[in-house]
């Protein structure tokens, strides 16, 4: 897993961003996300990382 924070999220899409520790973005789906678990703009998560159509996703994404 690894770390990073919440760069973007649209809650009514369902869909947003992390920018993860290594400086790269991923793209987070609110399918990807633990049940329970409510991101927000700001806050710390960690994930995997996932190679999806359009570049790395985040997967098993919950807070720190």
């Amino acid at each position: 897993m690894i770390s990073g924070t919440i760069k973007m999220w649209k809650e009514v899409e369902g869909w947003g961003f992390i920018e993860g520790d290594d400086g790269d973005d991923y793209f987070v789906n609110i399918t990807n996300v633990r049940i329970g678990q409510k991101l927000l703009i700001n806050v710390r998560v960690k994930f995997d990382v996932t190679q999806g159509h359009r570049g790395p996703e985040a997967e098993n994404v919950s807070l720190f």
